[in-house]
Formats: C-alpha cells, structure tokens, sequence
C-alpha cells in the first residue's frame, strides 16, 4: 500500500512522458515506467486500468504544453492572436520535432485526438474575436492548419533552421491568403490600427 501512495499519478505520467519524448509510443510500457520510477508496475496499474488511459493522459500533457507556447506568444494585442496561435504550433514543433512526427506522421490517430483538444481554441478566436460565422471559422481553420502542418512538416524535417522572422512571414502570407479568399476578418476591420496593418500588409505583397 506504501507504494501506491509513494509513486503518484502525476509521476506515472510524466515518466512515460518522458519515455515518449524520446522513443515513442511503442516505447512506453509499464515495464519501462516502473524501471524509470524505480517501483513494480503494481502503482502503475494501481492508478490505471490499461496503457490506452495512460496514454490518452499523454496526449493531454502534450496539450498542456502547447498551451503554454500559445500563452508564452500571446503578448500580441488581441488583433493578432489567431497568429499567436499558429505561432505557438511551430514553436512546438522547433522544440519537439520528434513528438510532432510520432504525433502526426507515425500515428494519424494520435494527431486527431490531440487536434481535437487543442482546435477549438482557434476556432473560438477565429468567431469570437475575429467575427467569422461558425461555417467561415470552420474552413479557415481547416485552410489554416493543412498550411500549418506543410510547415511543420519543413521544420520538423530538419532540412534548414527556421527562423521565428521567416515563420511570421510565413503566417502573414498564410493571413492574407485567408483574407483573399474568406474576407478581413469583421471585427477587427472596424479597428483602426488593424485596418491600418491590413492594408499595409495587403499592399506590400503587391509590390
């Protein structure tokens, strides 16, 4: 019973964190969890009943840590927060180039589960902050992220250093792309110093 007590549930997680982070999946067992804790597997399935709690529970760190990028980015004025947002995704990648491949690239699955927690962030900013109707936020969401992810993929890959400079570039060309084809967003257009930075950054991809 000591035991149980001594190694907690926030220990198990972030153990096999740990073991995910570095490996994979494939790699995280409750035999390798007990190893790195230094206790039997007994607290492990004390705590959970199967590996796929545990590792739904992964997921959600892995979640939690890319809300700390967001929050980390979002010294931006509410005007440019969905750029925040994608920001954050990237940063994450830069810093967990192998966890975004396991995520996406090894297991699609995976991928969703975590898009599915961590989307409706952006879909919230794109209707509440940026005035879109439900459909618009939905398919600019949707055009957003399968650009978002062609990046990641380039960063992840390691082919070349990335700057945070060339990323945001990167991001304004993807934010006018949205525009020319969705419209400014509604809301923000009826700001001054947004309308003032659209039409600057509209202009200078004409020239």
């Amino acid at each position: 019973m000591s035991a149980t007590k001594r190694i907690t549930k926030n220990m198990i997680v972030d153990a096999a964190l740990e073991i995910f982070r570095a490996e994979g999946f494939e790699a995280v067992t409750s035999r390798r969890i007990a190893l790195r804790l230094g206790c039997s597997t007994q607290p492990i399935y004390f705590e959970y009943k199967n590996m796929d709690e545990l590792k739904d529970d992964i997921i959600k760190k892995v979640v939690e840590h890319l809300y700390a990028l967001f929050g980390s980015v979002d010294g931006d004025s509410d005007e440019f927060v969905y750029r925040s947002y994608g920001l954050a995704f990237l940063k994450f990648v830069q810093t967990d180039p192998f966890v975004f491949r396991q995520i996406y690239t090894v297991d699609g699955k995976i991928g969703r589960q975590v898009d599915d927690l961590w989307m409706p962030k952006g879909l919230e900013i794109l209707e509440n902050k940026y005035g879109y109707k439900k459909e618009t936020a939905i398919a600019i969401n949707n055009m957003a992220s399968c650009s978002l992810m062609g990046m990641a993929v380039f960063i992840s890959s390691g082919y070349r250093k990335t700057s945070e400079e060339e990323i945001l570039k990167s991001l304004e060309i993807l934010f006018a792309s949205v525009c020319a084809v969705y419209g400014p967003p509604p809301k923000l257009m009826k700001i001054e110093k947004f309308r003032t930075h659209f039409e600057q950054l509209m202009a200078s991809f004409k020239k």
